[in-house]
């Protein structure tokens, strides 16, 4: 009997023990706005079984599609990668099932010519809001949710965007409210404001995703996020990390017009996952009294 434990017992500790190199691919190559994310990924990594490496490879000027067509290669330089949810991704790729943000993804502000702020503050409903073009980019997932609601949309390259906007080929750039903030204080964009009092919300996030080839890399993610919570070490990193709580602060969400979009069917797995990974509407006001308190 014992023999026979002891068997079986290192028949598991490689699984336990395993040292997996995870390199996860930085869309625009920016490590400043998707601080929080990587931080995450992070988090995860240190949560799960087993002493893991990670290196950020930075995929400036890259499309989305095109990184996910890098992720699905053979021999390809990364292995892992966060984006927005949709439907071709879940069955294209293993996507690990825990939203990054907790939802925050999912409520958006928009940045808008500081000039031309007061005029766009008539944005108060759906039907208002689809009067106006909003910039986004080519193969952002989220584009299907705008679509599905009626709602036009100009597309380019994230860095295109920006020049874009100011030239007016569109009124409004949407942004998640954990990066918007980050991109609004850099000196370049000294000349963009948030639109106040307004902002679009529906069930939306970045999540993790890996080859289908790749699914040990898969467990290990969704192990050490599902401890993380366990632990309490998610919320904790949530509620403290500076980007969440000076976006929470900044974004005063409570005070804003909150305008829903529908999602489109095909988004119907967003439902499915456990109401406690997602930052609902009723904590918002107690997230903006925890940034006051802490000077946001």
């Amino acid at each position: 009997m014992l023999r026979t434990l002891t068997f079986l017992l290192m028949l598991l500790l490689p699984t336990i023990g395993v040292a997996a190199e995870f390199r996860v691919g930085l869309l625009h190559g920016d490590a400043e706005i998707f601080d929080y994310e990587l931080s995450v990924l992070r988090l995860a990594l240190a949560h799960a079984p087993g002493s893991h490496s990670l290196s950020v490879v930075p995929l400036p000027g890259t499309t989305q599609e095109r990184v996910f067509s890098i992720l699905d290669a053979p021999r390809a330089p990364i292995n892992v990668f966060f984006s927005g949810y949709s439907p071709e991704r879940e069955r294209r790729l293993l996507q690990v099932n825990v939203p990054l943000t907790r939802g925050l993804l999912g409520y958006r502000l928009f940045l808008v010519k500081a000039q031309r702020a007061q005029e766009l503050s008539a944005i108060t409903s759906l039907n208002t809001l689809r009067r106006y073009a909003i910039g986004s980019g080519i193969g952002w997932p989220d584009n299907d949710v705008f679509a599905a609601n009626g709602l036009k949309l100009v597309t380019s390259r994230y860095d295109n965007l920006w020049r874009m906007l100011d030239m007016e080929r569109f009124d409004l750039f949407h942004r998640g409210v954990q990066e918007i903030f980050t991109e609004l204080d850099r000196p370049e964009h000294s000349h963009l404001a948030v639109l106040p009092d307004v902002a679009v919300v529906f069930p939306f996030d970045y999540f993790f995703y890996v080859s289908r080839q790749q699914r040990e890399l898969h467990d290990i993610l969704l192990t050490g996020l599902r401890n993380a919570y366990q632990s309490g070490a998610f919320m904790a990193h949530f509620q403290s990390h500076p980007a969440i709580t000076a976006a929470l602060g900044r974004a005063r969400l409570d005070q804003r017009t909150l305008i829903q979009l529908e999602l489109p069917e095909t988004y119907h797995s967003l439902t499915t996952i456990p109401a406690r990974y997602w930052h609902h509407k009723q904590r918002v006001l107690q997230s903006r009294q925890r940034a006051l308190a802490l000077g946001y």
